[in-house]
């Protein structure tokens, strides 16, 4: 595959971009990063597409120089906060006369699971076999190649909110790039950080941003809970602003420089600029510490009573990882979480050169996720051609497949 795959993470104050291409070995490369300031979207839908658009076009344009490649389509992300997961299950007959199961078969079945009644609000954003069932016999992964009369499927059937897809879709078209396809963001961002035993065993993902904080849990290495609070490190920086009386740009700077939940010893004074009397000001660290504190504390209880409300934090046998830009970088705030949330927790971070930090890990995630479901995904774009190819089959031809799908 020599094609270029591009990924957009459209977040509360920036976009980021991560352009990726298949080495000569086989292997993906990172070849462009971008990043944009963006204010057109909050608690994860966009509220001003003009303003999305034009993000989405800056970051896109930077991490194009860097590749050097000019970018078409692009791969976005849903927030699974805004997405819900139903299981469903899907039943063909096999078709070929030595009933040896082939990849037609599975597609067909898969498509039959995703047969099922949907609000008028909600599209499927993604299908996740849980296990393949062959004549009865399930917990299969693969089923290609086995031979078999009937084949099912047990799989996880994830929704989202239709409006915010068609928004995200208008400002991806308004930026000049067609839209590829739209990723479920835990699934995105667990393929950059989330190791194969963490999702198989049980682990949290905890993705705090600027406006709001993601969480999703992973069971035998599939998503099985996702669920979205409304605060991020915008909150932080707003905590700032109001107490110290200072701009929310100032606070942004105060919070990235004496960022702690940890009190220090040597309470020294920082000068900072009053928005009140347009003067400086001299300001405890502990002052400065204590407000940050207080809004993390906040942030990782509303965290743990989200899971534990959702019966959710006895699937988690290994880590809780913590992700993105919103907390990610304040001193002791991982501590902090082992200590509220009664878990080992870690920081995630993408296991790539030059975007090794939270707040690429889920622009790289989509990247990674389209790569390692490329046959997939890129099997998907070409499924109406083909289907026009096999008109040409006549009636009986259609009777015949209805039969087979369906007479068991």
């Amino acid at each position: 595959m020599n094609e270029i795959i591009t990924g957009i993470d459209i977040g509360t104050s920036k976009v980021c971009t991560i352009i990726g291409q298949c080495d000569k070995n086989g292997e993906l490369r990172i070849i462009g990063i971008g990043m944009y300031p963006c204010n057109g979207m909050k608690k994860g839908v966009v509220v001003d597409i003009e303003t999305t658009a034009f993000s989405i076009k800056k970051s896109v344009e930077q991490a194009e120089r860097m590749a050097n490649q000019k970018v078409t389509s692009v791969y976005i992300k849903i927030p699974g906060g805004l997405t819900e997961i139903y299981r469903n299950r899907g039943l063909v007959a096999v078709t070929r006369d030595d009933k040896e199961i082939t990849a037609q078969d599975v597609e067909r079945v898969l498509q039959a699971a995703k047969i099922m009644a949907l609000p008028s609000d909600k599209q499927i954003i993604e299908l996740i076999p849980i296990e393949y069932i062959v004549d009865g016999y399930g917990e299969i992964k693969d089923p290609v190649g086995m031979a078999g009369i009937r084949l099912e499927v047990d799989a996880a059937i994830v929704t989202g909110s239709l409006t915010a897809v068609q928004n995200m879709e208008k400002c991806v078209k308004k930026a000049g790039y067609t839209m590829s396809g739209i990723i479920v963001e835990p699934l995105a961002t667990a393929e950059a950080i989330l190791t194969k035993d963490e999702r198989e065993l049980g682990a949290a993902l905890i993705d705090i941003g600027a406006g709001v904080t993601d969480i999703a849990v992973f069971k035998s290495g599939n998503l099985i809970y996702t669920g979205m609070i409304p605060v991020g490190g915008n909150h932080i920086t707003n905590d700032l602003s109001i107490g110290l009386k200072i701009s929310f740009e100032e606070a942004e700077i105060i919070k990235k420089k004496y960022g702690s939940v940890v009190k220090v010893e040597n309470d020294d004074t920082v000068k900072i600029a009053n928005i009140a009397n347009h003067s400086s000001q001299d300001t405890r660290l502990n002052d400065i510490i204590d407000i940050i504190e207080a809004r993390v504390n906040e942030i990782l209880t509303m965290v743990y009573d989200e899971m534990r409300g959702s019966n959710v934090l006895d699937q988690i046998s290994t880590n809780i990882v913590i992700t993105g830009g919103g907390i990610s970088f304040i001193k002791g705030s991982l501590d902090l979480a082992e200590s509220i949330l009664g878990k080992n927790v870690r920081l995630g971070l993408p296991n790539a050169i030059g975007v090794s930090t939270p707040v690429y890990s889920t622009a790289v995630g989509i990247v990674k996720y389209v790569f390692a479901n490329r046959k997939y995904l890129y099997k998907k774009q070409v499924e109406v051609p083909k289907e026009r190819d096999q008109k040409k089959s006549g009636v009986l031809s259609k009777i015949k497949d209805w039969f087979n799908d369906f007479w068991i």
